[in-house]
């Protein structure tokens, strides 16, 4: 394949990027305010639950670390937007991310009721008042939000079955 010349410029203008390059590239600021806002809202519910949350310096470090989580996810699914063979399987496969989201999600909700989670009390102490609250199974929560931020990121709508009729 040759590159095309634009004797106006003088350089080598590359072919335009297909469909498929366009289609993993152009969801990606809305996959990844997906994937923050899922993971902030799931570690949110977390500390709010268990008593955690403390001062407004907690809503920046849940900031950071749905950034980290969200930065994580993309990285380790770089080679998705890429590699193409690997573009083109999970361009054609689009129903895998939303089912390992809905996995994340039931790993979510499972973690609230199964392995250590519950109800805990911290007494009194010099430093910090009584307090009550639920938690979750970390050992469950942690691997649950890692594969629903990985899926959140990769989740893309479904292609058109229609033809424009417009």
């Amino acid at each position: 394949m040759t590159i095309p010349h634009d004797p106006a410029t003088g350089t080598d203008v590359p072919p335009p990027p297909s469909p498929d390059v366009r289609r993993a590239w152009d969801w990606l600021p809305a996959q990844v305010f997906a994937t923050g806002l899922s993971t902030f809202v799931a570690c949110a519910l977390w500390m709010s639950m268990s008593d955690l949350y403390s001062e407004g310096l907690q809503v920046v470090g849940l900031g950071l670390g749905a950034s980290v989580i969200t930065i994580a996810a993309f990285l380790l699914g770089l080679p998705l937007r890429i590699a193409p063979p690997l573009r083109r399987w999970w361009l054609r496969h689009g129903i895998w991310p939303v089912i390992v989201f809905l996995l994340g999600a039931g790993g979510l909700a499972a973690s609230y009721v199964v392995g250590d989670a519950g109800a805990f009390h911290v007494p009194a102490d010099d430093m910090f008042p009584e307090a009550n609250g639920y938690q979750p199974d970390g050992r469950i929560f942690i691997p649950s939000l890692a594969v629903l931020a990985f899926a959140a990121m990769h989740l893309l709508p479904p292609r058109r079955r229609f033809p424009n009729t417009f």
